[in-house]
């Protein structure tokens, strides 16, 4: 359910860098973490699935910051988080999960993101957590129809650098990876927001469905999903 190219609604100020600074695509290291989980949260502060998973907004922004502090961090093994690092900050970035998905231990997965999430959060959120994924787990399962896909998420790109092509570049670099490998597997991502639609568009999805999903005790909200093929062109 993570992805998104949203404009924070914070007030946070950004030093905006140099016309000339040097911008390149690197995998996420540790040290990009905290920069980019804080960027995650404040983006999707707006977004209606995170806004069910933590439903009161004076913690949902230091929720979402360890949320997403601790998913790239669990991605980090797999090497599939990309950073666009421009005068040495990390100010975007990407994960596109591999059709292996990753591989983690129960035990991991349960030391490090289950049990402090209910530690912080209490029994009610685990089970909207547990919702959620058991949902968009079906949503990608149907967008790819059971197939074996690459998965674009947690995706955001800092405000003051936002309309400048970054996400475009930091976007397409990273989907070129799959190029070389199998291309009948497609690539599929979910978004919440319709403005996003335009700029996935224009990186080679297409709008595959959409629904409107109830989740148990909060607000109804739209979903699309999107895929790109790349054999020959062709879309699911």
């Amino acid at each position: 359910m993570q992805s998104a190219k949203h404009s924070p609604t914070s007030s946070t100020r950004y030093t905006s860098p140099a016309p000339d600074a040097v911008a390149h695509v690197t995998r996420v290291r540790a040290e990009h973490i905290p920069a980019l989980a804080s960027l995650l949260a404040r983006a999707f502060d707006v977004d209606p699935a995170y806004r069910y998973l933590f439903p009161q907004p004076s913690r949902r922004i230091a929720g979402l910051t360890d949320f997403f502090a601790r998913n790239l961090a669990t991605h980090l093994p797999a090497a599939c988080s990309h950073a666009l690092v421009v005068a040495a900050d990390a100010a975007a970035t990407v994960t596109l999960r591999p059709p292996a998905g990753l591989h983690i231990s129960a035990l991991t997965m349960l030391r490090r993101g289950l049990l402090p999430f209910a530690l912080a959060h209490g029994p009610a959120a685990v089970k909207r957590l547990f919702w959620l994924k058991d949902t968009y787990d079906a949503l990608e399962r149907e967008a790819s129809h059971g197939q074996p896909h690459w998965y674009v998420h947690m995706m955001v790109v800092r405000p003051d650098l936002q309309g400048q092509g970054h996400g475009s570049r930091l976007l397409a670099q990273v989907l070129a990876q799959t190029s070389d490998r199998d291309p009948h597997v497609p690539t599929v991502l979910t978004t919440h927001l319709p403005e996003n639609l335009v700029f996935y568009q224009r990186a080679g999805f297409v709008t595959a469905g959409q629904r409107t999903l109830t989740p148990p005790d909060g607000r109804p909200y739209t979903v699309w999903w999107m895929t790109q093929e790349r054999a020959a062109g062709r879309t699911y």
